[in-house]
């Protein structure tokens, strides 16, 4: 294994400012694109070395100022005469949709500092056009770093039938409660976990470990203690898991979704995971439960313990 020498550190950590000072002396985008070239081949090499991201950050901020460059050198699509860096031929060596994210990112050039400021993780291209499309807004991030994913509206036009209502929404966002209007609700600033739960929860935790599970966990606890008197919980239908084990005991009811759900986000992008999803119904309508969801996919109830 390569170690990451110290000088090798320094440098990549001094990267954004040294690219700043290269950046002010080109003209011409022969000159960006050999700069991105090397600064490419740097960034390959610290994610190679899987150098963390005090190293990596740096680098990507570099990557980015100079696509940024690019975007302000690039000349329009429309032919004309043969300028004297010949920059009308470089531009075809770029791809359509790249030239049009680096004259985005060009346009919002004031914007990139904060973004890399605001965000935890090394930046990226698409990420940055993101937060330029989501009004200079970092979402918070769900699993396999897929960015904050809200509930459809059928989804919780049926939570709300079966439950009559929603007073908590533990796990959301401002933009998310467009739809779901909890009476109460908690984003990750509030820390959800360190309230107190109680009346018709519905919940759609972090996708992520250990999260999911300290949710989960949480909402089985305020149902056991009879403080959360409905529940109806979305999360991937991960079945071999410990947490989705609890909960399927504990529940009346679940929903494997026909299909993957198509979640949206703040920017107004569309995605699904890789894997289906299930709601759990923790209360005593269980046949709301069953005739609601059933619209949306196989719904599962226990059977009604014997004597």
């Amino acid at each position: 294994m390569e170690l990451i020498t110290k000088s090798f550190a320094d440098q990549c950590i001094a990267f954004p400012a040294r690219v700043d000072s290269v950046l002010a002396e080109i003209t011409t985008v022969a000159g960006a694109k050999d700069l991105l070239g090397k600064a490419s081949a740097m960034q390959h090499y610290a994610d190679r070395l899987k150098a963390g991201i005090e190293v990596q950050k740096p680098i990507a901020v570099g990557v980015l100022k100079i696509k940024t460059k690019l975007g302000e050198l690039l000349p329009e699509g429309k032919r004309g005469p043969k300028s004297e860096d010949n920059s009308a031929c470089q531009t075809s060596e770029f791809g359509k949709s790249a030239i049009t994210a680096y004259r985005k990112m060009a346009a919002n050039s004031e914007k990139l500092d904060d973004y890399a400021n605001a965000t935890d993780d090394v930046p990226t291209q698409g990420e940055f056009l993101k937060y330029i499309a989501n009004g200079s807004i970092i979402a918070t991030k769900h699993g396999n770093g897929i960015v904050d994913w809200y509930t459809p509206e059928k989804y919780i036009d049926a939570v709300r039938k079966v439950m009559g209502g929603i007073d908590l929404d533990p796990a959301t966002s401002k933009c998310a409660q467009d739809i779901i209007k909890a009476s109460t609700h908690y984003t990750e600033a509030d820390d959800g976990l360190s309230k107190d739960w109680a009346g018709r929860v519905y919940l759609n935790p972090p996708f992520k470990m250990p999260e999911v599970k300290e949710f989960v966990f949480k909402l089985c606890d305020s149902i056991e203690s009879k403080a959360v008197s409905q529940a109806i919980m979305l999360t991937n239908n991960n079945t071999d898991t410990k947490w989705f084990h609890r909960a399927t005991r504990l529940c009346q009811g679940v929903c494997f979704t026909s299909g993957r759900i198509s979640f949206y986000n703040a920017a107004g992008d569309q995605s699904s995971p890789t894997n289906g999803q299930s709601f759990c119904y923790f209360g005593k309508r269980q046949a709301a439960f069953a005739r609601e969801f059933s619209k949306l996919g196989v719904v599962l109830c226990p059977a009604l313990k014997t004597k």
